[in-house]
C-alpha cells in the first residue's frame, strides 16, 4: 500500500487555527476537507440544520408542490413510486408518511425486482391509473424515464420526478446537452437541476444528495418550514438511514442532515418510531449510541434483504408501521430473510472469487463475471467484495432467458458511469453513479462488453497501475493525542464517504507487545514512540498479512484513527491501526 502524506499550506493551518480557535490538527483536517475560511469551519462543527438552503432552488420545486397542493385539496390519489434499495425505501416512506399527516389519500409503490426491475415502468402505471391514480411522485428514481413520463401523460397521469442518479441528460450545471433529453413530467427535481442563481457553495452543498435527501427537501417545500421544525426533524432517522446506505457522501447537507439523524436513531426506544426501535432490538443496538458503522452494517442489510430476495414491501411496511407488535414481527422476518441472504451471497461469493483467482490480474482492468445461477438481489454485495479484495473494478451479472441484470462497483479514479456510457451500445440500459451502476445486457453482447470496459480500465491505469492508497492527514506525536484533541475530533463526526475518519501517521515506534485475538484474525498491540509515551493499538483483520513477521522489538512507522474506548470501567485512548511499515536503519 503506497502512503501520501496530505499536503497543507503552513500559513492557511495557522490563520485557520487563530481565527477559528481549533487546534492546529483540526485545521488540517478541515482544510483537506475543503473547508479554508473560519465561519465555514464553525459551522461544519456545528452542523446546524437552520443552515440548510431552501428547497426552491430546485428547479421545478415550486411546481411540483403547487400540483401536490392541488391534490391535497381535491383529494385526488397521490401513488409514492419508490425503489426496492434502503434509499428508495426509506424515500418512499419519509413521503407516504408526510403525505398521510397532511391528510392525503396516498399510496405507495415498489417495483419487484425480479419481475419489474429497477425504476418506472409502463405496466405499473397502468396498474396505477387503473387504482385511480392521478398524482404519481417518484422516488429514487425516473430520471432517465423518458418513455415513461410519455406513458404517464397519455394515461392521464401526472409525474413528478425526484431522483439523483446520473443521467446522460443531466451535466453539473444542470444543462441539457445537445441531443439528450429529461423525462416530459411536471416536474424533475434533481440535485444537479437547480436554479441558474444558485451559489456554487450551495450547489456543492445539496449536489451529493441521495434520494430520500430529495424527498426530504421535496417535503420541506410542502411543509414550507426551516428543516429544524419538528414536522420535519422526526424524518431524519430515514434519511439517514437511506443516505448512509447508498454511501452518500457525508458533506454539505448530507452531513447535517445525518449528524441530526444519528441522534434520533440513538434515542431511547420508546421515543423511535415502531419500525426502527424494532430494526434495533434485532440488530442488537438497543442502548447503543448508533453510528454511521452501525447503519451500514447493522441496519442497513436487513432492510434491504427485503428487496433483494423477496419484494421490498416488508421493509415499507416496517417503516410506515404504528403498531409496535407489528414491527417487532416484521423487524424478525427482515432479520431471517437477512441471514438468507448471507447465505445465498457466500455461495456467489465462493465462485466468483475463484474465477478471479485464475485470471490473468496484469491484463484484467475489470472482472465482469456472469451466471445462470446467480440470485441478482445479492450480486451487488458480491461486486463490492470483489473490489475490495482485488481492486479491481467489477460487475456480476445474473443471466436469465438470455438477458443479464448486473450490479457494478469501481475503484477510485475510474469513473463507472462514464465507463458504462462508452459501452451504451452493448447495454440495453444502465444507470447509477460514478461507483456503483446497474445494467442490462443481452447475453451474447457480454463478452464483447467486457473486453471494452476492461479495457478502458486498463488505459487509465496501465497494468501496473492498480496500487492502493492511503492518505495521511498529518504526522503526529504520541504527546499531542489528547483527549481534548479526541473531543475535537469527534465534533467532525459523523464520519464516511467524503469527510472519512481522520488518518494520523507516526514515525519511530517500538513495538513493546504484540498477540492475536479474534480467532487470530486481528492483532492487539502496544507501541512506544521514542518520546517515552505509550498507546495500545488494534489492527483488525491484520492477523495474516502483518501477524508473521511483526515481532517485539520492531522498529516501525504506522498509519492509524485513534480512538476513545472503555473497557472495564477504565477509558483510555487506542489507535486503530490502518497499515504498518518496518522503519529501515539509518547508516550510523
Amino acid at each position: 500500500m503506497k502512503w501520501v502524506l496530505a499536503e497543507h499550506d503552513a500559513g492557511a493551518v495557522s490563520r485557520l487555527s487563530d481565527q477559528a480557535g481549533i487546534h492546529p490538527l483540526i485545521a488540517r483536517l478541515m482544510l483537506a476537507r475543503g473547508v479554508a475560511d473560519a465561519a465555514a469551519a464553525l459551522s461544519f462543527l456545528s452542523s446546524d440544520l437552520t443552515t440548510l438552503s431552501n428547497p426552491l432552488i430546485f428547479r421545478g420545486m415550486d411546481t411540483a408542490v403547487a400540483r401536490i397542493h392541488e391534490a391535497l385539496s381535491a383529494r385526488q390519489k397521490i401513488v409514492v413510486f419508490g425503489d426496492y434499495d434502503v434509499d428508495g425505501v426509506t424515500g418512499a416512506a419519509l413521503l407516504y408518511l408526510m403525505l398521510r399527516d397532511l391528510g392525503a389519500d396516498v399510496d405507495c409503490y415498489i417495483p419487484d425486482r425480479m419481475t419489474e426491475g429497477y425504476g418506472l415502468n409502463t405496466g405499473a402505471l397502468r396498474k396505477l391509473q387503473g387504482s385511480g391514480a392521478r398524482l404519481v411522485i417518484t422516488v429514487d428514481c425516473g430520471i432517465s424515464a423518458v418513455n415513461e413520463a410519455e406513458a404517464a401523460r397519455s394515461l392521464g397521469i401526472d409525474l413528478i420526478i425526484t431522483d439523483h442518479h446520473e443521467s446522460a441528460a443531466v451535466q453539473g450545471n444542470g444543462s441539457v446537452p445537445a441531443g439528450e433529453r429529461l423525462p416530459n413530467a411536471l416536474a424533475v427535481i434533481h440535485p444537479r437541476i437547480l436554479q441558474p442563481d444558485t451559489t456554487d457553495d450551495i450547489k456543492v452543498s445539496v449536489g451529493w444528495l441521495t434520494g430520500v435527501g430529495v424527498a426530504f427537501k421535496l417535503a420541506q417545500a410542502l411543509l414550507d418550514a426551516p428543516a429544524d421544525d419538528e414536522r420535519l426533524k422526526k424524518y431524519l432517522d430515514l434519511v439517514t438511514l437511506g443516505t448512509v446506505a447508498d454511501m452518500g457522501r457525508i458533506t454539505g447537507e448530507n452531513r447535517v442532515l445525518v449528524r441530526h439523524g444519528l441522534d434520533i436513531l440513538s434515542s431511547d426506544p420508546a421515543s423511535l418510531r415502531p419500525g426502527i426501535a424494532a430494526l434495533k432490538q434485532v440488530a442488537g443496538l438497543n442502548g447503543k449510541r448508533v453510528n454511521v458503522g452501525n447503519v451500514g452494517f447493522n441496519l442497513a442489510p436487513r432492510i434491504n434483504a427485503s428487496g433483494r430476495l423477496e419484494k421490498a414491501d416488508t421493509a415499507f411496511r416496517l417503516m410506515t408501521t404504528d403498531s409496535p407488535d407489528e414491527a417487532a414481527r416484521l423487524a424478525v422476518q427482515l432479520d431471517t430473510v437477512n441471514r438468507e441472504r448471507q447465505v445465498v451471497e457466500e455461495g456467489i461469493w465462493g465462485t466468483a472469487r475463484e474465477l478471479c483467482l485464475q485470471a490473468d490480474l496484469a491484463s484484467t482492468g475489470a472482472f465482469i463475471l456472469s451466471s445462470e445461477d446467480w440470485h441478482p438481489g445479492v450480486i451487488g454485495i458480491v461486486a463490492s467484495r470483489i473490489v475490495d479484495e482485488f481492486y479491481r473494478p467489477a460487475a456480476l451479472i445474473s443471466v436469465k432467458d438470455g438477458v443479464g441484470k448486473g450490479s457494478a462497483r469501481s475503484i477510485p479514479g475510474f469513473d463507472l458511469y462514464q465507463g458504462l456510457t462508452a459501452c451504451s451500445d452493448l447495454l440495453l440500459g444502465f444507470g447509477g453513479h460514478k461507483y456503483a451502476a446497474g445494467l442490462s445486457v443481452a447475453a451474447d453482447h457480454i463478452p464483447r462488453f467486457r473486453e471494452r470496459l476492461s479495457a478502458a480500465v486498463l488505459d487509465q491505469f496501465g497494468a501496473a497501475g492498480f496500487v492502493r492508497t492511503i492518505t495521511i492527514d498529518s504526522p503526529v506525536g504520541f504527546d499531542e493525542l489528547t483527549f481534548d484533541l479526541m473531543r475535537d475530533i469527534e465534533r467532525m463526526a459523523p464520519f464516511g464517504q467524503g469527510n472519512p475518519e481522520p488518518r494520523f501517521g507516526a514515525k519511530g515506534l517500538e513495538v513493546q507487545s504484540i498477540r492475536p485475538v479474534g480467532n487470530n484474525k486481528h492483532l492487539k498491540l502496544r507501541f512506544r514512540q521514542q518520546n517515552g509515551q505509550s498507546f495500545d493499538a488494534i489492527a483488525y483483520n491484520k492477523g495474516a498479512s502483518i501477524g508473521s513477521w511483526l515481532m517485539n522489538g520492531a522498529r516501525v512507522a504506522a498509519v492509524f484513527t485513534p480512538r476513545i474506548n472503555t473497557w472495564n470501567g477504565m477509558t483510555n485512548i487506542e489507535l486503530d491501526i490502518k497499515d504498518i511499515k518496518i522503519e529501515k536503519e539509518k547508516n550510523k
